[in-house]
């Protein structure tokens, strides 16, 4: 793990790619943390997805009722839009980007989601994007919400709102990864609830998180806020956890 110095001399001198490391890619990609050769990596070209949790299925699967990562699940968003699969490349950088001392990594790689995901966030309209909040204690300890950073980026992007206030989470949850699959709902079951529900009657969401696992975390916060009277939900992650025990 890099020391607050390099990390804070990364964040002044941004010339290093945080992937691979070459010092020669500061000219061509500006306010980048990637060289154009890890941006490449980080985002492949897409293959066949689920149209519902963005799981890569074989490229003659259907998956407009689910596929087999989701179909027994009772997901309350409609789509999922991702960078890619939490696997090599895409995995090593977000975790990087998730515990460094900055946010520049973790911006770098919701600008690349957007770009190179712009068609499929723009395919559907949206209102506002809202991303799954932290617990007030949770972020005493951490540098910055993932989720808030990603959500900031994609709506200054898209020219979209960026809705911080409207989501909040109500007491804090054993960490999804430290649950096993089947209680990863029950886990986050009411914790979240909307602020001011007249901000999203009517609206068109884009819920905002790092990644995607079961799904339980974002389903649960298109729950409350179709509750509150949404009109639809949709969700952008960076990766998509492919959990074969699922």
């Amino acid at each position: 793990m890099k020391s607050v110095l390099w990390q804070l001399a990364d964040l002044l001198f941004a010339s290093r790619c945080a992937l691979c490391g070459t010092t020669d890619h500061a000219a061509s990609v500006v306010g980048s943390a990637y060289c154009l050769d890890c941006m490449h990596l980080l985002a492949p070209a897409p293959v066949n997805r689920c149209q519902k949790c963005a799981a890569e299925i074989g490229p003659y699967a259907k998956s407009d009722k689910g596929c087999v990562h989701c179909r027994k699940r009772k997901l309350k968003f409609e789509t999922v839009v991702c960078l890619g699969m939490y696997a090599g490349p895409l995995r090593k950088s977000l975790l990087s980007a998730k515990w460094s001392f900055s946010a520049v990594q973790m911006r770098s790689l919701a600008a690349l989601l957007s770009s190179a995901r712009f068609h499929e966030l723009t395919d559907r309209p949206f209102d506002r994007i809202v991303p799954i909040p932290q617990h007030w204690r949770q972020r005493l300890v951490r540098n910055f919400n993932p989720a808030s950073v990603i959500a900031h980026e994609l709506a200054a992007r898209l020219k979209v709102v960026c809705d911080v206030h409207s989501l909040r989470r109500i007491f804090r949850t054993r960490p999804q990864k430290r649950v096993s699959v089947t209680q990863r709902f029950a886990n986050q079951s009411g914790a979240l609830a909307v602020t001011h529900p007249p901000a999203v009657q009517g609206q068109r969401i884009l819920i905002v998180d790092d990644v995607l696992t079961t799904g339980a975390t974002c389903s649960e916060a298109a729950r409350v806020l179709r509750a509150a009277g949404a009109r639809a939900c949709s969700v952008a992650v960076l990766a998509r956890v492919l959990d074969h025990s699922a």
